[in-house]
């Protein structure tokens, strides 16, 4: 179950929202200090609970963080991918991805989304062998959709001679990294800083156009 439908579950049950006050503020928490940093004494600080009023809602501070994560893709998947993956043209699709995933991180100018993203970026070390692998499978449906994006590019003659695994990583990191260093209220709004990064990324990897 996803961190977003336990939180309506408490809700529902005329409890306080003390789920989602768990999952902001450990978010918050991790992204400033580090996953291995962090204690569950820390969060419970945070949230004004004890440690074992924490444990009533999550089991520990593993299943915590893949929580996190997965709710961090879920905002990717119902974003991003499974719109984009509806655009027929390439070169629409492509433009899509990168301008949604980073207004994503900065368009409602909210440091919750930037730290949840920062830390599927960030903290994969922390999560169980069996958790990694699940989080990594849904990163790698991502980097598969851009790669595929980029072959269809390739394929109509518009991509320089690259390979498009190494562009889709590139892509992906950077994209993915602008959560670690994205702050609200700067100079740019989001939709400008996602017009500068599809910039340099289609300067860097398209063919330049050919003037009529």
């Amino acid at each position: 179950m996803s961190a977003l439908k336990t939180r309506k579950k408490v809700a529902a049950n005329g409890e306080p929202d003390r789920l989602g006050e768990i999952y902001r503020m450990a978010a918050e928490i991790i992204y400033k200090q580090g996953f291995d940093a962090t204690s569950m004494n820390d969060i419970a600080a945070a949230v004004g609970m004890t440690k074992a009023g924490i444990y009533h809602y999550i089991p520990g501070k593993k299943d915590l963080l893949f929580t996190l994560m997965n709710y961090a893709m879920d905002r990717l998947d119902t974003r991003v991918i499974q719109p984009a993956q509806g655009i027929a043209d390439a070169e629409t699709r492509l433009n899509f991805i990168v301008t949604s995933h980073v207004q994503l991180i900065t368009g409602d100018g909210k440091k919750e989304g930037n730290s949840l993203l920062s830390i599927l970026t960030d903290e994969l070390a922390g999560l169980t062998r069996a958790n990694r692998r699940k989080i990594i499978e849904r990163k790698r449906v991502y980097l598969n959709l851009v790669r595929t994006t980029l072959d269809e590019l390739k394929a109509d003659g518009k991509l320089k001679a690259l390979d498009t695994t190494v562009c889709a990583f590139s892509i992906f990191g950077t994209v993915m990294w602008l959560a670690r260093w994205y702050r609200p209220g700067g100079q740019l709004t989001g939709a400008q800083i996602a017009d500068e990064i599809y910039q340099i990324i289609g300067s860097g990897m398209f063919k330049p156009a050919v003037k009529k």
